[in-house]
């Protein structure tokens, strides 16, 4: 694997700065911008134990309601599939217990391809691709959609050219607010550009640009074509991200309109789609609050979130039953643990850093769900014998119910950009 990104290479070679940026902060900034980088608050998060949470009373839509259950659907009983991970040099894929294999080769030095993204059915992945020419100093971007049997082969793939897009750019303090997503019905796709949201169809090649959005959060409603788009990643010169008016955006009508009065960061939907479950912004208190789809009856799930360096703020299990955080543990800010919370009573259960491989501990940078919802997937880091400072990195499993199982995945392995789409459904 090439030691120095193509971003790198070609952003010191148009910037002409010296020292180059730290492209290892680039990865670590991309997790945190790309989901929910920190949610600030005064004191530590408080542990609800067996208790309804208290309700805050705000005027309007926002009333003062015990937290409603979804329709929780059954749990997805199929096989989970292939964990795609990016690398400078390509995609690749894993499943537990088995051996990482490239998909495919980036082919040059001069490419990069990031973000995999599985489709709903788990039978193509979606993958943004940035090539640099060294006699012409510009990118050319584009959506790659790639056809990938049960036995993780590649077909041909397909491209999508995004004329105008843009790169990764830490000299100029822009990275993507959002790895692409895949749309429920597995034709549109989504994703954040510089100042707008851009949709593309996957079928026809046509992309929609909605200008005037920077968002941190891009999140589909399960069971429609209507996409939530929440934060802003670009206004704040301290380069925080904030809450904004979630939008909602449906592909069918093209009608764009506000969600009721919610204000948010970060957003995920209930698997039902028919609550949405958010945070606000970097200012703002860390509290979990829950609102129907329609934008009313908000009600306070979590009161204190506590604080995060990483992570992916809230994110819903596919089983419906829980919604996922993280935060800092130990007052130490690159240490996280993760927190379920059962959205019916709001109690939470903490999943300490699990202890792995020769009993190292392991602190996530980033988590998403296995398909079945049984399984958090770990982007994390340890320390090395013990020194602080001195850290491996690496994918590891976590069965939410047995925590102590966790499983190392791979080694030396930080995924640059990881996507809650990452881990593939198998088809049956």
């Amino acid at each position: 694997m090439s030691e120095l990104t193509p971003v790198r290479e070609a952003v010191q070679t148009l910037a002409s700065r010296s020292p180059s940026p730290d492209f290892g902060e680039l990865k670590r900034r991309a997790t945190r911008r790309g989901r929910r980088r920190v949610i600030t608050v005064a004191a530590a998060a408080v542990v609800i134990a067996g208790s309804v949470p208290a309700i805050t009373s705000l005027d309007g839509d926002r009333r003062a309601v015990q937290p409603a259950v979804p329709n929780i659907p059954k749990a997805d009983t199929g096989t989970n599939g292939w964990i795609a991970l990016d690398d400078d040099d390509g995609i690749y894929l894993v499943r537990p217990g088995q051996e990482l294999r490239p998909l495919l080769r980036a082919g040059s030095d001069e490419v990069s391809e990031l973000c995999p993204a599985w489709s709903p059915d788990g039978t193509r992945m979606l993958f943004t691709r940035f090539s640099f020419t060294s006699e012409s100093p510009s990118y050319s971007a584009e959506l790659v959609i790639v056809p990938v049997s049960e036995s993780g082969s590649a077909g041909a793939p397909t491209a999508i050219a995004l004329d105008g897009y843009g790169v990764p750019d830490p000299t100029k303090g822009w990275y993507p607010g959002r790895c692409a997503t895949w749309a429920p019905d597995g034709r549109w796709v989504a994703f954040a550009g510089r100042g707008e949201v851009w949709v593309a169809d996957t079928q026809t090649s046509v992309i929609r640009r909605l200008p005037g959005l920077e968002p941190s959060e891009l999140a589909w409603r399960p069971g429609t074509d209507e996409l939530a788009i929440a934060g802003d990643n670009g206004s704040d010169p301290e380069g925080r991200s904030l809450s904004t008016p979630v939008t909602m955006y449906s592909v069918s009508t093209g009608e764009i309109r506000q969600l009721g009065s919610v204000e948010a960061g970060a957003i995920t939907w209930s698997p039902d789609g028919s609550t949405l479950a958010y945070t606000g912004g970097e200012d703002d208190p860390g509290e979990l609050w829950l609102v129907d789809a329609d934008g009313a009856k908000a009600r306070l799930l979590v009161a204190d979130m506590g604080r995060a360096n990483h992570g992916i703020g809230p994110e819903w299990s596919p089983r419906g039953d829980r919604i996922a955080y993280q935060r800092v543990v130990g007052g130490r800010g690159e240490s996280h643990e993760v927190v379920l919370v059962n959205v019916a009573d709001g109690t939470q259960t903490v999943l300490a850093p699990p202890s792995v491989d020769r009993g190292r501990k392991w602190y996530p940078r980033s988590v998403s769900w296995s398909p079945d919802g049984t399984t958090l997937l770990y982007d994390a880091w340890y320390e090395l014998d013990s020194q602080v400072g001195d850290a491996g990195s690496g994918m590891i499993v976590v069965p939410v119910d047995q925590p102590s199982r966790a499983a190392l995945l791979t080694e030396g392995w930080s995924a640059a950009y990881l996507s809650n789409q990452s881990w593939g459904r198998q088809p049956p």
